[in-house]
């Protein structure tokens, strides 16, 4: 019992470290390079000569990598780092708040930052747009991700959707502040840049799934980084063959995160079952998990894979 009681010790040890691990993917280069820009841009601000595209809209499907590329690029940086203010408290250059599903208009998205900040939510838009503009300056905060923006955009009323495009517009347009803004979401987010204005002030950095053959050297990595290099597992023979991959790839539509996810799910499994080589099978049952689907429609098992419909768990990814 004690023996056992340990063994499942180490594997909650073990999956809590591997979930926390970051691989580098396609995207990452990028988004660095993005964030360099933000740094160079808050530098050029400071001696009066700065692009007016203080803003990035990162869009793409659910489960591309979208969140997880930006922050860990944003928390690289020093400029990003939290600093002591004039009374010794360690206060935060930046903002990452993740919008919920209740933040429809400009006033939400205005309350949540204060939440986020601690400060009061009580007063007309208005009242709380001015405190929100000068808690930014006195904090010195340099940088807002706001992240799941679609919840945002998502009214059908022109009016709600312009009072949104408006509020972005008055924070990245400020003469006082060089704050910038990372905004992030669904691909509907894209329709933000309608607005002339929101144009000229952004950036666009989408996010794309992969192709299966055409990133096959990317889906083995993650294949091998979770499995081997994380798990401490062997790849048995009939995953080291390119169509095992495809079929990986096609799985999760070529969502670079929820690949990650489902090669940690299927690792997991085999530990749980105290076996180190990574088999087929564990694919095969950790995919009818997340879709439901029987033998005849996993894409592990059956033969003619490519012709399976998987629009059901296409949901959300192209919202």
């Amino acid at each position: 019992m004690v023996n056992q009681t340990m063994a499942t010790e180490e594997l909650s040890a073990l999956r809590a470290s591997v979930r926390l691990k970051f691989i580098e993917g396609p995207m990452d280069a990028l988004v660095a390079d993005d964030i360099k820009y933000i740094v160079t841009n808050i530098e050029d601000f400071k001696k009066g000569a700065a692009s007016p595209r203080r803003g990035i809209i990162a869009y793409g499907p659910s489960g591309t990598g979208k969140t997880t590329a930006i922050r860990h690029a944003v928390a690289k940086e020093p400029e990003f780092q939290p600093h002591r203010n004039e009374y010794g408290e360690l206060v935060p250059r930046s903002i990452y708040l993740k919008l919920s599903s209740q933040c429809s208009s400009a006033i939400d998205v205005i309350r949540a930052l204060l939440r986020e900040m601690n400060l009061p939510t009580e007063g007309t838009k208005e009242e709380l747009e001015r405190e929100l503009k000068l808690q930014v300056k006195e904090r010195q905060i340099s940088l807002i991700h706001l992240d799941e923006l679609q919840h945002a955009v998502r009214s059908n009323t022109a009016k709600a959707f312009e009072a949104i495009q408006d509020l972005l517009k008055e924070m990245l347009d400020r003469d006082d502040w060089h704050l910038h803004m990372i905004l992030s979401g669904m691909p509907r987010i894209y329709n933000m840049r309608a607005d002339g204005q929101i144009h000229r002030r952004t950036f666009v950095l989408p996010f794309h799934c992969m192709d299966p053959e055409a990133d096959d050297v990317w889906v083995e990595k993650l294949l091998v980084e979770t499995a081997v290099n994380f798990c401490g597992l062997t790849l048995d023979k009939e995953l080291l063959a390119p169509e095992f991959r495809v079929r990986l790839c096609l799985s999760m539509n070529g969502a670079w995160g929820k690949m990650i996810e489902f090669i940690q799910g299927a690792s997991f499994r085999a530990l749980a079952h105290d076996r180190m080589v990574l088999k087929k099978i564990d694919f095969a049952r950790e995919f009818e998990r997340v879709s439901g689907f029987s033998d005849d429609e996993n894409m592990f098992l059956a033969k003619n894979f490519r012709d399976i419909d998987l629009s059901d768990l296409r949901f959300g990814m192209e919202d």
